[in-house]
């Protein structure tokens, strides 16, 4: 296989085609962003080839809700800070410069404290458990 090379700056911001449960006001696509940095020919929304890597720009007080991914998940925060939550856990804020490592299945949502831009890097395809979702929306 040949090296995959991109830039995050030649990929399209994919935000408006994602579809996933909302708490609040969702901010408008121009403020908020996810760019898939895996292959061109494969489908961001529900990718199948390695790598599995996005960079996404989350807006101050935006809230990402409950939900799980049924891949092993690696955050690095580039710049900002976030409150994770994990269900039956103490918040935890962090920020630039923070790498985490999630396993599969976990169930967590988040909320930027400060405009933040994260790397998020799956071991697998992270298409995350809809059915979950439903559950943790309660």
């Amino acid at each position: 296989m040949e090296p995959h090379i991109v830039n995050v700056n030649d990929r399209p911001n994919i935000e408006a085609g994602i579809k996933r449960p909302r708490e609040g006001v969702k901010p408008p696509d121009d403020v908020k962003s996810t760019h898939y940095l895996g292959r061109p020919e494969d489908n961001p929304m529900d990718p199948q080839l390695p790598p599995y890597a996005y960079y996404i720009h989350r807006p101050t007080g935006d809230v990402t809700p409950d939900h799980s991914h049924r891949a092993n998940r690696v955050e690095f925060v580039v710049e900002g800070k976030i409150e994770w939550r994990e269900r039956g856990k103490p918040p935890v804020v962090y920020g630039a410069g923070t790498l985490t490592h999630v396993e599969a299945n976990t169930v967590y949502g988040y909320t930027v404290i400060e405009d933040a831009k994260i790397l998020i890097l799956f071991d697998g395809p992270p298409n995350g458990d809809a059915s979950a979702r439903s559950r943790l929306t309660t």
